[in-house]
């Protein structure tokens, strides 16, 4: 099975513009995410890592993003949990606010899937739930140290707009409404290099065809594969996608890694697609504790 190092230089990069030099740490060994996208297919979620080394445990959903409260998911989440007695949790896309609290777990689910099931589990064990990716501003921060700042954006709308959009994950709302919404909110808030006039959707448009040589069409379409990270080859974009994913890997890894240092059972919920890259490197992580 093809595996990559994933070195906490992509987070250390990062934290360089923030904090004094640190010590490098070890490199730890990961799934490459194109062989990643190939088990993907056979494998259904959630796909559970559960390790520990004496007293510490890790124990790693990784889920399908939806919010069908009748999913598998979310009796393993519940099970999971009851059994391990996290003293930490960790989510993926940001922290929620502490005083935001469900009434029900089918509320939790409804509002924010496998975030808000784990929320609203920490929240009546009480214990934290922290957020184990990196920010908006970070990342950006990061990416755009090693692509064009058009490339990225274009990227990042697909990925996180468009896609999601498609499947469902937004509401039937107008697509153009919402993108007016977005661009400001998700990336010129958060320090995304969009010039006034680049920020319209008729400029989105532009430099959709610019880069793939068609006109934009809100649909689930061979185009689409353009954007996917599982594919390998000169497909550019999806280069940028596995670039953004390791990131946010070497960060999570490093926050499981830090909290261990304070607390031996610590629970994580993310897609299944990190939870398949970073199988190897749980346990090593655990091992050093």
């Amino acid at each position: 099975m093809a595996r990559q190092s994933l070195y906490i230089l992509l987070a250390g990069l990062a934290m360089a513009c923030h904090a004094p030099r640190k010590t490098a740490k070890a490199p730890f060994s990961t799934i490459d995410y194109v062989t990643v996208g190939k088990m993907m297919d056979t494998i259904r979620p959630p796909y559970i890592i559960d390790v520990s080394h004496g007293a510490k445990r890790v124990v790693f959903i990784g889920c399908d993003h939806n919010r069908d409260t009748a999913h598998a998911q979310f009796g393993k989440i519940t099970s999971y949990f009851n059994a391990l007695r996290p003293q930490l949790t960790f989510n993926e896309g940001g922290q929620l606010p502490d005083t935001l609290h469900f009434s029900t777990f089918n509320e939790a689910i409804t509002r924010k899937g496998e975030t808000g099931a784990l929320k609203y589990l920490s929240d009546r064990a009480g214990i934290r739930m922290m957020n184990g990716d990196l920010s908006d501003s970070l990342e950006f921060a990061i990416t755009l140290r090693k692509y064009p700042a058009d490339q990225l954006l274009l990227y990042y709308l697909m990925e996180r707009l468009v896609i999601p959009y498609l499947n469902g994950a937004y509401g039937n709302g107008s697509f153009e409404e919402m993108y007016n919404k977005v661009i400001r909110h998700w990336f010129v808030d958060e320090g995304f290099p969009v010039p006034e006039n680049q920020r319209t959707y008729a400029y989105f448009k532009q430099l959709y065809q610019r880069y793939t040589g068609h006109p934009f069409e809100l649909a689930m379409n061979e185009q689409i594969e353009l954007f996917d990270y599982i594919n390998g080859g000169n497909c550019r974009f999806c280069a940028i996608g596995r670039a953004s994913k390791m990131v946010r890997d070497s960060i999570l890894l490093d926050k499981i890694d830090n909290a261990l240092n304070h607390f031996d059972r610590v629970m994580v919920t993310f897609g299944h697609g990190h939870a398949i890259a970073l199988s190897p490197a749980l346990q090593q992580v655990v091992d050093k504790h």
